[in-house]
C-alpha cells in the first residue's frame, strides 16, 4: 500500500544506503536532502517514488526542488507516448491564438483569444477550464476570469465579440446573435488543440452582461457548440430573453447572480426568465441576489463564484455521469 507522508520523513527514513535501480532519480527536497527512488505514478499535485527495496511513498510534489518538479511534469509511465504540445505551453504563461480569417474583434483589434495556462500545467493531467466572456464589446483578456477559478490549476482564456455585429444585447433583437456563436466556434477549437489534455468534465464558460446574454442564449437554445463543450454556467447580470430551454442538461450546473438595486440597473426583473430558463433545462442551480449592487460584477460575487466551482461544481461533475 501506498505510504502518504511528509517529504522530510521520506528523506530521513530513507538515509541508509540502498542501491538504485535502473530508473530511478536522485531526488532533492528544497533542504538539500537526496534519495535514489523511481516514479511509479503521480496525480494531482502529489507523485509516488519507490524505493529500491519496493517501499513506495506519496509526496506533494511543491516539496521538492525546481529541478525534480520539472522532471515530474515532463515524466511519462513506460509505453507512453509524449502528447505533441504548442512550445507556447509553459506553467503560467499566457498565448495569445490568433485568427487571420476572423474579422477584428469589437475594440478594433484583430481577432484572437488569450489563454491563461496553470501555473502548476503537467501535460500528463487533465486541466480544468473556465472561459471568461466579458460585458461590454468584449475583451480576449482572461483577466476577469481569474479570480473565479485556482490559476495554478485552471486554464482561463477570453472570447471577444466579431466588430462586423452588433454586441450581444443588440444582435438578440436584431436576430444576428448567430453570428458570435460562429466566431467564437473556431476558437473553441483551437483552444482545444492548443491543450489537449483539457479535462472533459470540468468546463465552465462565465459571463457578465453581455457575456451573461451569449450563455443564456445558448442554454436557451440548446447550442451544440456550448451545452456540449461546457458543464458549468456562470451567469451574471443577463441572459436570455425566454424562459423555455430546447435541451436538458441534466448533471450540470448554473450560477446565476444579479444586483438587487434595480435604481443602479440591477437586472433582478429581467434575470426572472433566466432563472426559469435554467430551471427548464434541468440544470443544478445556484442563485445569488448581489445586495446593494446594480449592474456589476464585484469581485466579492467572483469570491463566491470560485467557492461554488470548488465546493459543489467540481464535486458535482466528479460524480457525474455526463
Amino acid at each position: 500500500m501506498t505510504r502518504i507522508i511528509w517529504l522530510g520523513c521520506v528523506f530521513i527514513y530513507a538515509l541508509s544506503a540502498l542501491p538504485p535501480s535502473a530508473h530511478a532519480r536522485l531526488f532533492k527536497d528544497r533542504t538539500g536532502r537526496t534519495i535514489d527512488a523511481e516514479i511509479v505514478g503521480k496525480e494531482g499535485a502529489k507523485v509516488t517514488i519507490k524505493r529500491s527495496d519496493g517501499k513506495e511513498f506519496l509526496i506533494p510534489i511543491e516539496t521538492l526542488s525546481p529541478e525534480d518538479q520539472t522532471y515530474i511534469r515532463e515524466w511519462r509511465p513506460q509505453g507512453t507516448v509524449p502528447m505533441a504540445l504548442d512550445e507556447r505551453v509553459k506553467p503560467g504563461a499566457m498565448v495569445t491564438l490568433t485568427f487571420a480569417d476572423l474579422p477584428a474583434d469589437q475594440n478594433g483589434q484583430a481577432a484572437s483569444c488569450q489563454v491563461r495556462i496553470p501555473d502548476n500545467f503537467d501535460r500528463g493531467t487533465p486541466v480544468p477550464l473556465l472561459v471568461w466572456i466579458n460585458g461590454g464589446k468584449g475583451s480576449n483578456a482572461p483577466g476577469g476570469g481569474l479570480p473565479m477559478v485556482d490559476s495554478s490549476r485552471f486554464a482561463v482564456a477570453a472570447l471577444p465579440y466579431p466588430g462586423n455585429n452588433p454586441t450581444p444585447r443588440d444582435a438578440l433583437s436584431e436576430g444576428k446573435i448567430g453570428a458570435i456563436f460562429d466566431y467564437h466556434k473556431p476558437m473553441l477549437e483551437e483552444i482545444r488543440k492548443l491543450l489537449p489534455n483539457l479535462d472533459e468534465k470540468i468546463r465552465i464558460v462565465a459571463g457578465f452582461s453581455n457575456g451573461a446574454h451569449l450563455i443564456g442564449t445558448a442554454i436557451e437554445s440548446g447550442l451544440p457548440d456550448y451545452v456540449d463543450f461546457f458543464n458549468a454556467f456562470v451567469i451574471v447580470e443577463g441572459g436570455a430573453r425566454s424562459s423555455s430551454a430546447e435541451t436538458k442538461l441534466r448533471g450540470k450546473f448554473a450560477y446565476l447572480a444579479w444586483g438587487s438595486d434595480t435604481a443602479k440597473r440591477g437586472s433582478k426583473d429581467y434575470m426572472q426568465a433566466m432563472v426559469g430558463g435554467v430551471e427548464e433545462a434541468k440544470l443544478e442551480t445556484t442563485i445569488s441576489e448581489m445586495e446593494g449592487e446594480g449592474h456589476a460584477f464585484p469581485e466579492t460575487e467572483k469570491a463566491k463564484v470560485k467557492t461554488w466551482i470548488e465546493a459543489v461544481v467540481i464535486p458535482g461533475l466528479a460524480k457525474s455521469t455526463i
